[in-house]
């Protein structure tokens, strides 16, 4: 992001916003939200925790729920 004849203290500046912009993006994860039953109309790309079956649940592109399994 440096320009010619940039202040270092500038650069310095936005090379430290560079820095925390990256950390943040690379740092992100997605926690699925914790619900006792199954909504009763889910949306398309909707996820959730069934806390009451310990099952972790998606809908995917068709309209269909489907349960999320690790391997």
């Amino acid at each position: 992001m440096g320009y010619i004849n940039q202040n270092p203290d500038l650069f310095a500046m936005f090379k430290e916003l560079k820095e925390r912009l990256d950390r943040l993006e690379n740092g992100a994860r997605f926690t699925l939200p914790n619900v006792t039953s199954d909504p009763a109309h889910p949306r398309i790309g909707d996820a959730w925790l069934n806390t009451t079956t310990n099952l972790a649940k998606i809908v995917d592109k068709n309209g269909v729920v489907k349960t999320i399994t690790w391997s």
